[in-house]
């Protein structure tokens, strides 16, 4: 209880500060006040309309999620199962993870079209991330239990279904969480850029144009509550498994 007051305590220290700077500046355009930020806030999650770009913006992040999901799970159980299709595939992983998210945004403007950028995007920075951390968790595994189960006459498909992917649940449900969260993060980037509509990122793009930084700050602030529902989510799913 008692640090669960000092949290509220702390953070209303930073409200205050906030309120107390904005008023100092006295220039909405530069810094909104914590008050109008939170009154426009509220004013948004009344309208469907927030709930209609937020819902497409989170369709889209889901497919390429989805998409980059099921091809590392694969690419990351043949690579356990074949070094040199591993040797192969690691320079090219590495090069992939370092290119920088930007740059993946505006190839990919060049390449799709609009609507299907969010997903190539989406599932072009995903893939190597999720790629990486089922790999891991494959290497995790303890040999002697591979060796052992070589001992029966089951198949390959038996192996991976009943074997390797139950030993790595942790390592899917956390690169299922972070990736629908750098998905949501990267597809409304790519919604800002590329200006897809309907679509989170053109709220954020139309308030940006417009210098309404209030309406800037409170679409910021809904795309955070969005990643927080997700990954909450995700945890009480787990919990209950």
């Amino acid at each position: 209880m008692s640090l669960m007051i000092k949290k509220c305590s702390r953070h209303s220290l930073y409200v205050a500060r906030w309120q107390g700077v904005a008023m100092m500046v006295n220039r909405p355009v530069i810094l909104p006040s914590f008050v109008d930020v939170f009154l426009r806030i509220f004013n948004l999650l009344l309208t469907s309309d927030l709930y209609l770009h937020v819902s497409m913006t989170l369709v889209r992040v889901i497919q390429g999620t989805v998409l980059a999901f099921i091809l590392a799970l694969i690419v990351a159980l043949m690579t356990h199962e074949s070094k040199l299709l591993k040797d192969l595939l690691s320079p090219l992983i590495l090069i992939t993870k370092t290119i920088p998210n930007i740059t993946y945004i505006l190839l990919v403007l060049i390449w799709f079209a609009r609507e299907l950028s969010v997903i190539a995007v989406s599932f072009l920075i995903l893939f190597p991330v999720l790629y990486s951390q089922f790999k891991t968790g494959l290497d995790q595994i303890n040999p002697e239990l591979i060796e052992l189960f070589k001992l029966y006459p089951e198949g390959l498909v038996h192996k991976v279904s009943k074997v390797l992917v139950p030993l790595i649940k942790p390592y899917l449900f956390a690169g299922l969480k972070n990736g629908l969260s750098l998905g949501f993060k990267v597809g409304v980037m790519a919604e800002i850029l590329g200006q897809v509509q309907p679509g989170l990122g053109y709220l954020m793009h139309i308030a940006r144009m417009n210098f309404e930084t209030t309406d800037l700050f409170a679409y910021t602030a809904i795309m955070i509550l969005v990643v927080v529902i997700i990954e909450k989510g995700i945890d009480l799913f787990l919990i209950k498994k």
